[in-house]
C-alpha cells in the first residue's frame, strides 16, 4: 500500500516495478488486462483509423494509423521506460487501450489514458472496470503517489469516466489542441493516493 511520503530513489527498485509493469496481469470480472502484443494490432486498427473517436484521442495532429505506422507508434509509444501501452481484453478478445506515460517513480506520479476500440463495446462499464483495476494497481503494487489524466475539451464520456473514479479537474491548457481550423483545450485532472484508498476503505 503507498502509505508513506519518500521519493523511490532506489534504481534496483524503479528497475524492478518497470519489470513489474512489463509482464502485467490484472483480472477482473468481465475484464483483464495485459501487456501489448503484436497480435493485438489488426484489432487496434479499428481504433486508430476511427478519425471520429481519434479525434478525442490523440492530443497530437490527427492522423489516422495501419499496418506498418501502427506498429512503429505502437513501438515508440511503448517504450518500456517511461511509457507502457497495455490491452483490455474482454472474452478473451482485445477491447480497448491503456496507456501509462511520463512514468516518474523518484517523484511517484504517471498519466493514464484509455480508449476503447469500437462503439460496439462502449456504455457497458468495460473502461471504468479496467480503469479502476489499474489505477488500484498503479496506487497499491507500485506505490505511485498521484496520476495524471489530460482529456481534450468535448470529450463528454471522458469527462464523466474520471470524474466517477475520483479524478479533480486541475487546470486547463487553453487552445492547446488544433483540429483543422480548430483550437481545443487540454484539461488536465489528477488523483491521489491517499483520495483513491481512502475512497476505496468506506
Amino acid at each position: 500500500m503507498c502509505d508513506d511520503n519518500h521519493l523511490i530513489t532506489d534504481i534496483n527498485l524503479q528497475d524492478k516495478y518497470k519489470e513489474t509493469l512489463s509482464k502485467i496481469s490484472l483480472q477482473g470480472q468481465r475484464v483483464n488486462i495485459r501487456n501489448l502484443k503484436a497480435e493485438d494490432y489488426p484489432a487496434f486498427e479499428v481504433l486508430f483509423t476511427d478519425e471520429k473517436t481519434l479525434y478525442y484521442y490523440l492530443p497530437s495532429g490527427l492522423k489516422t494509423y495501419s499496418g506498418t505506422a501502427l506498429e512503429e507508434l505502437m513501438s515508440d509509444w511503448n517504450d518500456l521506460d517511461t511509457a507502457f501501452v497495455f490491452t483490455v481484453l474482454h472474452k478473451q478478445k482485445p477491447i480497448g487501450v491503456i496507456t501509462c506515460e511520463s512514468l516518474d517513480f523518484e517523484m511517484r506520479h504517471a498519466e493514464v489514458g484509455i480508449a476503447l476500440l469500437s462503439p460496439a463495446v462502449r456504455g457497458q462499464g468495460l473502461a471504468a472496470e479496467a480503469m479502476t483495476i489499474f489505477i488500484d494497481f498503479l496506487f497499491r503494487d507500485l506505490r505511485l503517489h498521484r496520476i495524471n489524466a489530460r482529456i481534450i475539451s468535448g470529450n463528454l464520456d471522458s469527462f464523466k469516466l474520471f470524474e466517477r473514479l475520483g479524478f479533480r479537474l486541475e487546470g486547463r491548457q487553453r487552445e492547446y489542441v488544433v483540429r483543422g481550423s480548430e483550437y481545443l483545450d487540454m484539461n488536465i485532472f489528477g488523483l491521489l493516493a491517499k483520495d483513491w484508498l481512502q475512497k476505496d476503505s468506506k
